[in-house]
């Protein structure tokens, strides 16, 4: 499991998260969302779509994804996940494959 307790309590702590994509030549495009909408058994993460077309659009090119989890409550602590995203109904749903110590 990659998502640990301690990576869900950050989230629940986080202020805004930012999320970045890949275009299918490469380029990055990164989004601040508010929440996760849901955290799903075998480290998939939801989040709602408002808007969202270029990461909607590189999501079904390649579905290569990164979220930052970090908060300073309680002392600075953070996460980057990578993984692979797909779109499902109104959530992009993020399967979390790796994570590394920010903080």
């Amino acid at each position: 499991m990659v998502i640990t307790q301690e990576i869900k309590d950050v989230i629940s702590k986080a202020p805004f998260i930012p999320i970045t994509t890949a275009s299918a030549h490469g380029e990055p495009h990164m989004i601040v969302v508010g929440k996760v909408a849901e955290i799903r058994e075998a480290d998939i993460l939801g989040f709602g779509i408002y808007k969202m077309e270029v990461t909607q659009q590189n999501i079904k090119d390649n579905g290569m994804m990164q979220v930052v989890i970090a908060t300073m409550e309680g002392g600075p602590k953070g996460f980057r996940l990578t993984g692979k995203a797909c779109i499902e109904e109104k959530l992009v749903l993020f399967k979390a494959e790796k994570v590394e110590v920010l903080l």
